[in-house]
């Protein structure tokens, strides 16, 4: 069976694998890291280094590494995705059936774009027939190249380019079985949270936030001085820096092991958690986002992996703020690990092993065919070569007339490329216009919440509630308002429930408990309405949540060389 090198390239650390290449249980021979070096990696785009180059060099030949077929794993903002219903074809048809109907997809220039899918399940479509359920991809040609180019520095012959999203549910669905559980890749700058239910997956979201805000802190305020990265993560996951909760309000579901008596560190450990508070909300919206439309069938458990899960104390940490057991991710039970030579855990490495199960592509079939036909006819062609060198001779004359319609064209194009010049500065004014946009966008979104609406909101309640309808009590924050009520009968209050749940800014309604004193107070009131009214009350209370403001990353860079990448972004 064919062996490949599977790499996935982070900001800290670079991956590598190598294992059998397609097998569904794959044997893994080495795995192993490299230290990334600054400025080689910007959200999957690589960089020419010299550096990060003989670096993995340098550790393929210390670890004997002789396999030359490569495939990488690329996380990175820029590729976009959409998930699409496509008739019932035969696998074989389902390449020229997407890209047959890409425009639908993606509104960009497609001539700059590398496509490739994933068929996630079978659902019924609006017609009531099956569909299969896909996961469209496409990565921009610019981001694929720095991949080809470092393959080639490498020595290496590119084989694939996969998504990391779909390397990790490659490996991990069939570590989850028929359970429902969240699988969160934890990076430096980045999560990739996915949800598998009954090994297909249902949910996948991308969070801007990672591990890295915890290493600036810990690093800036180490007592020798600011200390380098990859010490920071030795240091976290050797010994445990972070709560076991963001606030003492929290849950407890696994208590902290160590009491620290010592205020400094009791200072510094709360400093690291604080830091982390963005993030595990994120991951936390994703958990309710799933839960809130899936109540029959909830997430059960939450698997940490990647970078995230050499950290000591964050499985504790999201176990009792996400109210769901969260384990890290250690032995994989689907993969031959018995006599590979490692560093680390294998939860390291999930998104370079699920890669070499089943890459999506995002490389030219007919460049792939290529490459091949090149590699296998390389002697042939040498050979081929001396007759075509004879023939050129012949030839010579020929192309005399194909040259001077050559050059005409070349002149005909200079004069069409100075007409259409000035369109780049109006482009790249465009560009930094919509940086500015997004910007100014965000700024509102920061500024702006629920509250602002709060008139809006009581009016729209006033004209759609009861007229016998008594709002008795109303508060409310930036993440819901609590509203008392009193209508005449339960009938009339399931009338009030679901009029609610309409309303634009709500996201979610539920029932709020009353307690033991509420409960006598709501009976006095009750009993007294009986008697001046002759007719019986109800008073219960309603939760309403709000939609939770979204902030969009904004690229600093404007985009000059690929003019669609922006509108890509905006695709996640």
């Amino acid at each position: 069976m064919a062996k490949i090198l599977s790499i996935e390239v982070g900001y800290a650390l670079t991956r590598i694998c190598e294992m059998d290449y397609r097998s569904k249980n794959p044997k893994v021979y080495k795995y192993f890291n490299v230290p990334t070096p600054q400025g080689a990696i910007s959200d999957g785009f690589l960089a020419d280094n010299e550096d990060f180059v003989a670096v993995i060099k340098d550790a393929l030949a210390e670890h004997k590494v002789k396999t030359k077929q490569v495939v990488f794993s690329i996380t990175s903002g820029k590729i976009a995705t959409r998930e699409v219903m496509v008739p019932m074809v035969k696998p074989s048809q389902m390449d020229a059936m997407v890209k047959a109907n890409a425009s639908d997809y993606f509104p960009i220039d497609l001539t700059e774009y590398e496509l490739a899918h994933l068929i996630l399940g079978v659902e019924k479509g609006e017609d009531k027939t099956d569909r299969y359920k896909v996961l469209v991809m496409a990565a921009g040609k610019s981001l694929i190249a720095g991949y080809e180019r470092l393959a080639a520095q490498l020595g290496l012959r590119l084989t694939a380019l996969d998504y990391a999203g779909s390397s990790v549910y490659q490996l991990m669905k069939a570590e989850c079985g028929e359970d429902t559980e969240m699988i969160i890749k934890i990076e430096e700058r980045s999560t990739n949270a996915l949800v598998i239910s009954n090994q297909s997956l249902v949910l996948q979201r991308n969070i801007v936030y990672g591990i890295d805000e915890a290493v600036q802190v810990l690093g800036d305020g180490s007592e020798h001085g600011k200390v380098g990265y990859r010490e920071v993560l030795e240091l976290l996951k050797r010994k445990t820096c972070i709560k076991v909760a963001l606030s003492p309000e929290t849950r407890i579901i696994e208590p902290d092991d160590d009491i620290d008596n010592n205020p400094r560190i009791a200072e510094a450990k709360r400093r690291l958690t604080e830091s982390l508070a963005p993030f595990v909300g994120n991951v936390a919206r994703v958990v309710d986002l799933y839960n809130s439309k899936n109540v029959d069938n909830p997430i059960k458990r939450v698997r940490i992996v990647g970078l995230g899960g050499d950290i000591s104390g964050l499985s504790k940490l999201f176990t009792n703020e996400l109210g769901i057991q969260t384990i890290v991710m250690g032995n994989l039970e689907n993969m031959d690990l018995s006599h590979a030579e490692g560093e680390g855990s294998p939860g390291l490495y999930v998104a370079c092993l699920g890669a070499g199960i089943a890459p999506v592509g995002f490389i030219n079939e007919e460049k792939k065919k290529q490459d091949a036909q090149a590699s296998n006819y390389r002697n042939v062609a040498i050979l081929s070569g001396i007759f075509f060198v004879v023939a050129a001779a012949a030839l010579c004359v020929l192309s005399i007339t194909r040259y001077n319609d050559a050059k005409s064209e070349q002149q005909r194009l200079a004069r069409l490329e100075a007409e259409y010049g000035p369109a780049e500065a109006v482009y790249n004014t465009y560009n930094q216009i919509q940086i500015v946009y997004k910007e100014v966008e965000n700024g509102l979104k920061v500024t702006s919440g629920p509250n602002d609406n709060l008139i809006a909101f009581l009016e729209e309640l006033e004209q759609k509630l009861p007229a016998n309808a008594e709002l008795t009590e109303f508060s409310s924050n930036e993440e819901q308002a609590v509203l008392t009520i009193m209508v005449e009968d339960k009938e009339q209050a399931a009338k009030v429930i679901q009029t609610l749940r309409e309303f634009d800014c709500v996201m979610d309604v539920s029932i709020g408990s009353v307690d033991k004193e509420d409960v006598e107070k709501a009976a006095a009131e009750a009993a007294k309405d009986v008697e001046e009214l002759g007719e019986p009350r109800v008073l219960f209370s309603i939760i309403c949540t709000y939609y939770p403001t979204i902030i969009e990353e904004v690229s600093q860079t404007p985009q000059t060389s690929q003019p669609v990448s922006d509108d890509l972004s905006t695709l996640e």
